[in-house]
């Protein structure tokens, strides 16, 4: 029942790198293992020049941030150009200098959440950090020669350097996000509902993650996946529930949460469910859920993000205090 399903498209990597991690199990990654024909000292000192400085973003303009600095690690953030999505990225700094000065950097970044739109980002979010002249960037300290020597990416990310300069997308918006809010809500609820219908009849969600399974989502509802995440609006959708049952996740009050979208999606199929089925075959579901304070606000909390698909199962609880 829970839009959070779509977050089956994109696995996590597995790395030897230290990677920053994401919220959303939607999302895409990049690593790179490159060397640079300078001292590390003199890497960290251009690529924090960048982060902090008046130097421009070639990639849509985005805004980077330090989050935090290590003897031989940075840890940074870079907003899009849009405002609309957040990555986070690791760096670190091995010296390998013999008669020459030489750094390798190993390098991760992940996003908040996987956009569709944008194949490149998390890849050109690392390369235009230690990209020099030669490459067609805009050193701010130091220019030098960089080497990459491997880069892995999750799957549909991009890594083609000539998408790391292209001019910025600040002022560009989709159709999607130009329509009327009734347009929206429109929109949303179709494409949410079609999603939901497909996942829910075909995929339960483990008692303990709130997810249901990659494999399942992937072999039943391809298509009404990519359609959410085609549209801004059902991506949106997502992120927001999936911060809503994000604290709930992996707890001992998932289990309450699960059994009760559970027996929803048995006995009470089809969007929106009606109150009254809800009520008569998962009021015992309910009950449990309602009397755990981080089960019902997580419900709460994502009826608010896709309005009505949960009014039912909320419905059916009873209405004593909490704990």
């Amino acid at each position: 029942m829970r839009v959070a399903a779509v977050a089956s498209l994109i696995p996590t990597v597995a790395s030897a790198f230290t990677c920053p991690g994401s919220w959303s199990p939607v999302h895409a990654w990049a690593e790179v293992e490159a060397s640079v024909n300078a001292s590390c000292q003199d890497v960290m000192q251009e690529i924090k020049a960048r982060v902090t400085g008046e130097w421009h973003d070639p990639h849509n303009g985005g805004t980077y941030s330090l989050q935090h600095e290590g003897p031989l690690r940075f840890d940074l953030e870079r907003v899009t150009g849009n405002k609309l999505f957040t990555d986070k990225m690791i760096f670190e700094f091995v010296d390998r200098a013999n008669s020459f000065p030489s750094c390798e950097i190993n390098a991760c970044s992940e996003s908040q959440i996987f956009s569709i739109k944008d194949f490149s980002t998390n890849y050109c979010n690392l390369r235009n950090l230690y990209c020099g002249k030669g490459d067609g960037c805009v050193p701010v300290l130091h220019d030098f020669h960089s080497y990459e020597l491997d880069v892995e990416t999750s799957k549909f990310a991009g890594k083609d350097k000539d998408a790391c300069i292209v001019e910025p997308e600040t002022e560009r918006t989709t159709p999607m996000l130009r329509a009327t809010p009734q347009t929206q809500d429109v929109l949303l609820g179709a494409t949410v509902d079609e999603t939901l219908a497909c996942i829910s009849d075909n995929c339960p969600l483990d008692e303990f993650t709130l997810q249901p399974k990659p494999s399942c989502v992937l072999g039943n509802c391809t298509s009404n996946l990519a359609k959410c995440l085609f549209s801004s609006s059902c991506r949106h959708g997502v992120m927001c529930e999936l911060k809503c049952t994000e604290p709930l996740a992996k707890t001992a009050e998932a289990e309450h949460f699960s059994s009760l979208m559970e027996c929803m999606r048995v006995h009470c199929p089809g969007f929106p469910p009606e109150k009254t089925c809800a009520a008569l075959h998962c009021g015992v579901e309910a009950a449990s859920c309602a009397v755990h304070s981080k089960c019902r606000h997580a419900l709460e909390c994502a009826d608010k993000c896709v309005p009505g698909k949960y009014a039912a199962a909320l419905a059916a609880m009873p209405r004593e205090t909490i704990i």
